[in-house]
């Protein structure tokens, strides 16, 4: 199931940064810009499962009767943020080498977050986002904030591989179970869609839908960096490359 598969994905990380005691394989925009996709999500999936009001938008403005977001979403997110938090913790007690949190990635952040403050703006105020009433819209707006946030986020790392020439450091078995959460989900979709004769849990949930799109892109190149361009250990592993 995708919840199992994507809740147990973050342990063999932190495991792996716990028993070397170093995080020097783990790109640091990687897990800053991951912290935003699952706050944002989890923001979509808390407020969408436990808002009654919300819910009735969502039913009218998509004109349907079927939620996308099940209990199981909520635990995941709230999992996850958990998970990340710990995550962050270990980047700033366990050995780095000389890696910290790029520029470009410390802009991208700022722009999210200036995002997010705007967007909670408007709904507090009563105004619509994204042409959707007050917090519809800004659920909406978290939605497409972590399905961008999906996407840049592994980019830093699969280029982080790359420089490194290694994937030590960087749990492949957390990569495999993200994929196999990636592809349970979108069975889960499709199979909600089947049951309810309604496609709106793919064309209402977008977020949803990219995500394990995005997941199985992602981690087949990292699955082919790991098995095929760089499975020999390196003795160099850890050494960056001079900017």
């Amino acid at each position: 199931t995708a919840f199992f598969s994507w809740s147990c994905s973050f342990y063999p990380q932190i495991w792996e940064n716990w028993r070397t005691y170093s995080v020097e394989g783990l790109s640091f925009d990687f897990v800053s810009f991951n912290f935003i996709k699952h706050s944002s999500y989890g923001a979509f999936n808390v407020v969408l499962y436990f808002s009654k009001a919300v819910q009735s938008q969502y039913m009218l403005h998509y004109k349907t009767k079927t939620i996308p977001v099940a209990l199981n979403d909520v635990g995941f997110s709230i999992h996850a943020v958990l998970m990340v938090m710990i995550q962050i913790g270990q980047l700033c007690t366990h050995e780095r080498g000389n890696q910290r949190i790029t520029f470009t990635a410390t802009m991208i952040l700022a722009v999210a977050v200036l995002f997010i403050l705007v967007s909670l703006s408007i709904a507090l105020s009563g105004k619509k986002v994204f042409g959707l009433t007050d917090w519809l819209g800004f659920i909406t707006a978290m939605n497409h904030l972590q399905l961008t946030m999906t996407f840049i986020k592994y980019s830093p790392q699969a280029y982080y591989n790359w420089k490194r020439k290694s994937t030590d450091g960087w749990s492949v078995w957390g990569i495999i179970l993200d994929l196999m959460g990636g592809i349970c989900n979108l069975f889960q979709l499709l199979l909600l869609c089947w049951n309810n004769n309604d496609v709106t849990p793919l064309t209402g949930d977008a977020g949803k839908l990219g995500l394990s799109i995005e997941t199985l892109f992602f981690d087949i190149i990292f699955i082919f960096q790991h098995y095929v361009l760089y499975n020999k250990r390196s003795k160099t592993s850890y050494r960056y490359l001079e900017e």
